[in-house]
């Protein structure tokens, strides 16, 4: 036994040497797995040792059960990810089973042990396990654990009965099944409070996706480079499929990196997009309505008090809705450019006396007045490609207009059907 118990020793010894070597940056996911390994390893060795003691001494079984509430709380910790207090749990636990296996090294053997059970003896460990079963009580009350200790304090009662009535052998055999209880009890409240942790990071998780949800819509809203809006989208993905604790709280990690990435490129990306307004705005001026264009004069510089004041949520509100207008502004004005493309038609074809080449090269001035116009506005980037093809076709049409008229009508109406595309990208 000696042996074993040396062997304990030094396994303690070893464990606490190694844990005071490494720096605190260490304490990672594996190396608290490694922790919960070694302090449970050392904690079943010493039970082992005890259960061959015939009557383990108050001091002895106090430490153990001190030292085994330490592994408890250390594998509670680690679940919760706190790295500091779950190197103070080890460390308690080690010390504490480095002098449980110092006194037994200390004790005689177990052949050299009496047999005879004294009331007073039975009556301090079932006070002990009383304690140690309040302790347990407090650790469900702290991790909201819901469990009924009816039976365990019900065979309490029973052992302490059996000891007033005198009767040791009911008393130790009670004894006995309230150590096994006791067990049972610390079992079921680990599982518990694993599933009670794993509950709460869904949740957790949950409020995130929720933020996470807003913030995608908000960036696509200030129109953000697709590369930002893509890491959040997949950040989304990856905390959504995410199924266990230490899986969710990486997750939660990464996220939070993001969006700080995320927020310090929001205020430069709503700058850009209030000037984008500012310069369509200004190209409106002239054919807008006037009470309509001072309300977007006004709320353009309310939106940059706005900013100016950090009010990033009321600033993105307030840049959708003056997008809105200048939109409506657009719109108005194209239909108006559209009516007198048609008047301008008109008169063209009521002279008889222009000629066929003359009639192609009005409409090839129109079509390109009409072109440099929407040049301004276009952003969808279809629309920036089909207004590239249009121009190349004007410049070949002006090209073929004196020898070959026809080849020049076609391209004037290959214009107009790419004309018609952007338009409605525009809508």
């Amino acid at each position: 036994m000696k042996r074993k118990i040396s062997s304990l020793a030094l396994l303690v010894l070893v464990a606490s040497m190694i844990v005071g070597s490494i720096p605190n940056y260490v304490y990672a996911a594996s190396q608290s797995d490694s922790l919960i390994r070694i302090a449970t390893q050392a904690r079943d060795q010493i039970k082992i040792q005890l259960d061959k003691i015939e009557d383990i001494s108050d001091d002895l079984q106090s430490k153990f059960d001190e030292g085994s509430a330490q592994v408890d709380f250390l594998i509670q910790v680690v679940e919760q990810d706190d790295d500091a207090t779950a190197r103070q749990h080890f460390l308690s636990a080690m010390k504490i089973f480095n002098k449980i296996s110092r006194t037994m090294s200390e004790q005689p053997t177990p052949e050299a042990t009496l047999s005879v059970r004294p009331a007073s003896n039975l009556t301090n460990e079932i006070d002990r396990i009383e304690r140690y079963i309040d302790r347990l009580k407090e650790i469900a009350t702290k991790n909201n654990v819901s469990y009924d200790f009816a039976e365990i304090d019900e065979l309490i009662i029973s052992a302490r009965n059996a000891i007033s009535e005198g009767n040791s052998d009911a008393a130790y055999t009670t004894t006995k099944k309230i150590k096994q209880a006791t067990i049972q009890v610390n079992q079921a409240l680990k599982d518990k409070t694993k599933q009670s942790t794993s509950d709460r990071a869904k949740t957790f998780a949950g409020k995130h996706l929720v933020e996470l949800d807003k913030l995608i819509t908000q960036a696509q809203e200030i129109g953000v480079s697709q590369t930002t809006l893509d890491r959040l989208i997949q950040a989304r993905q990856n905390l959504d499929n995410a199924s266990n604790v230490e899986h969710i709280i990486q997750q939660v990690k990464h996220i939070i990196s993001v969006t700080e990435q995320y927020e310090e490129t929001k205020v430069q990306r709503i700058k850009s997009r209030i000037n984008h307004l500012e310069d369509n705005l200004d190209q409106l001026s002239k054919t807008s309505n006037t009470s309509e264009y001072e309300k977007a004069k006004t709320m353009l510089e309310e939106l940059k008090r706005l900013v100016s004041d950090n009010k990033l949520e009321d600033a993105i509100r307030m840049l959708h809705s003056l997008n809105n207008l200048i939109n409506d502004f657009e719109k108005t004005s194209r239909s108006e450019e559209k009516k007198a493309s048609r008047d301008v038609k008109v008169e063209q074809t009521k002279s008889l006396a222009d000629s066929k080449e003359e009639r192609i090269k009005n409409k090839i001035q129109n079509l390109e007045t009409e072109l440099n116009q929407l040049a301004e506005k276009v952003e969808n980037p279809a629309a920036k490609r089909w207004l590239e093809s249009a121009f190349s076709l004007i410049e070949d049409a002006k090209s073929q207009l004196d020898k070959n008229p026809d080849e020049a009508l076609k391209n004037i109406n290959k214009v107009q059907q790419l004309l018609k595309r952007i338009h409605n990208t525009i809508r």
